[in-house]
């Protein structure tokens, strides 16, 4: 049923892209692999939903595919050999990609692609400028974290295997960020936050949600750190942004022992209230007297070049009032810092963004910061298993058990994925055991021997494995003296096989395989 299922639904999304083909001038090769791209996507689709859990709708995916190979108005085939295809490999690309023309130059595989045309409709997140220190970076940290998490389906998934290549990720860290938000929080809510425009509340929505579903505590503590994976990530491939950032962080320095000498500074700001009381007292006899507005018009004028003279006296009734302006938020300004509780927060906010620029201009700190972003996401994870109470939640307990195991499997760096980074590994079982149990409380799975504890050590591996269907998992156990052995199918094949010791002396008989999961 699921293979006819599957069958039909690739019929019916090639039916609708041969449509939009018969109308385009592609040369057949380009229509061949465009093709070949959907027939893989389609074909490896079920897995990739079983195995991720946080997905895109399958249609909708591919849909949305089409409609942008439909708005492409050229496609081109790059070869390896040819000059175009050595300048691509020189530079590290796949394609190029142009929006305004849509144009695609691309190389003939179906990953190249699929990542060109999501690059062709890739609507690229801003956030509001008061969120001065991170404003670039978060931006570039979570595009490129989508951009490899669209490809995803085609690069680590061929129908029949899930095989992830580090060496194939553009950015690891990226990447990681991404898929720790998008299991956090869901595709869809990740997805439809990122296409949000200009909303100057955007960090602030972010975090409510998060707060909405995880203690406010690991909220605040992880949303920092990855702000400063993000500048980290930024100004090892962007000088600008690192010069940029280095200003602000010596203004910043400036502006915080200005604050810290608060004899100097009431004396300051004193001075400034006056000056700046006597400018507007100035400024208010021109604008309200016709002829001291004429006389002022003429001074001016007489000191600027004549490209930079004032056009009327109305032109400069508009200067002298925005110069007005400027003067009383000075004032404004300054009786703040004069005000305890405004003092304290602002120097407090400086504090903060001098530790955070400070942290960042050494990249060393990254790992640091990486190993810290798990283990709260871990808690989080933590959390949503404790939070699951009522039998009517025993799909988000399975899905939990399925996310972990993909969680263990996400790139960590060049050589490690999760499962693999020491500090974590603790942390990691006690994540898996909460579920384990969760599932055996809900009666999800059946028992495997009659202790709960030998069960768990028995189940763990198997979270640390490839198997594509884990409902298909059947477990076969045999005495060996002190130790059990114990054997994994998927179905009637036999996957891996492992021994634990028998601590609690169970009595084991070998006997015929039992299945995982309930049916």
């Amino acid at each position: 049923m699921k293979t006819n299922t599957i069958l039909l639904k690739f019929q019916s999304n090639n039916n609708k892209l041969e449509s939009v083909l018969s109308k385009k001038k592609f040369s057949g090769d380009v229509k061949n692999l465009l093709l070949s791209m959907l027939y893989k996507i389609t074909s490896s689709y079920n897995d990739y939903t079983n195995i991720k859990v946080n997905v895109e709708n399958r249609n909708k995916y591919a849909e949305n595919i089409i409609k942008i190979i439909e708005r492409c108005d050229s496609i081109n085939i790059v070869k390896p050999n040819e000059e175009q295809g050595q300048e691509f490999l020189e530079k590290g690309i796949t394609s190029k990609v142009n929006p305004f023309l849509n144009t695609i130059d691309v190389f003939p595989t179906e990953k190249a692609m699929l990542f060109a045309l999501f690059k062709m409709n890739d609507t690229k997140m801003y956030i509001d400028e008061k969120y001065n220190l991170i404003r670039i970076a978060l931006p570039e940290l979570l595009n490129e974290g989508r951009d490899i998490n669209n490809i995803e389906i085609i690069r680590d998934f061929n129908a029949w295997s899930w095989n992830t290549l580090p060496q194939e990720i553009s950015n690891i860290d990226c990447n990681l960020i991404y898929q720790n938000l998008q299991i956090l929080l869901g595709f869809e809510f990740l997805d439809n936050w990122m296409k949000k425009e200009h909303q100057k509340e955007l960090l602030n929505e972010l975090k409510e949600e998060l707060k909405s579903k995880y203690n406010n505590d690991n909220v605040k503590k992880l949303l920092q750190l990855i702000y400063r994976v993000a500048i980290i990530v930024c100004i090892q491939r962007n000088e600008n942004e690192k010069q940029r950032l280095l200003d602000e962080k010596a203004w910043d320095e400036k502006e915080l022992e200005r604050l810290s000498n608060k004899q100097e500074l009431v004396i300051e700001l004193t001075q400034i209230k006056k000056d700046r009381a006597r400018e507007i007292e100035r400024l208010d006899k021109i604008i309200n007297d016709e002829q001291l507005l004429i006389k002022e018009f003429e001074e001016r004028n007489s000191k600027l070049s004549e490209y930079k003279k004032i056009f009327s006296v109305n032109n400069l009734l508009g200067t002298l009032k925005k110069e007005r302006k400027k003067a009383l938020a000075d004032i404004e300004e300054s009786n703040g810092l004069l005000d305890a509780k405004k003092y304290v927060e602002v120097k407090k906010e400086l504090e903060e963004s001098v530790e955070l620029l400070r942290d960042t201009m050494t990249p060393i700190n990254k790992e640091k910061y990486k190993i810290e972003i798990q283990k709260i996401f871990i808690e989080c994870l933590k959390e949503r298993v404790n939070n699951i109470e009522k039998v009517e939640q025993r799909q988000e307990i399975i899905d939990l058990f399925w996310i972990v195991r993909y969680y263990n499997f996400i790139v960590y760096d060049e050589e490690r994925f999760i499962k693999d980074i020491e500090p974590l590994c603790e942390q990691i079982e006690e994540l898996e055991e909460k579920i384990i149990k969760k599932l055996y409380e809900f009666k999800l799975i059946n028992n495997i021997t009659k202790d709960l504890e030998t069960d768990i050590k028995i189940i763990q591996p198997i979270l640390s494995s490839r198997i594509m269907n884990l409902e298909n998992i059947s477990i076969q156990l045999f005495d060996k003296e002190r130790t059990i052995e114990v054997n994994i199918y998927d179905g009637n094949i036999p996957e891996f096989g492992f021994n634990i010791e028998n601590f609690n002396n169970i009595s084991i008989k070998g006997k015929k395989k039992t299945r995982l999961f309930i049916k």
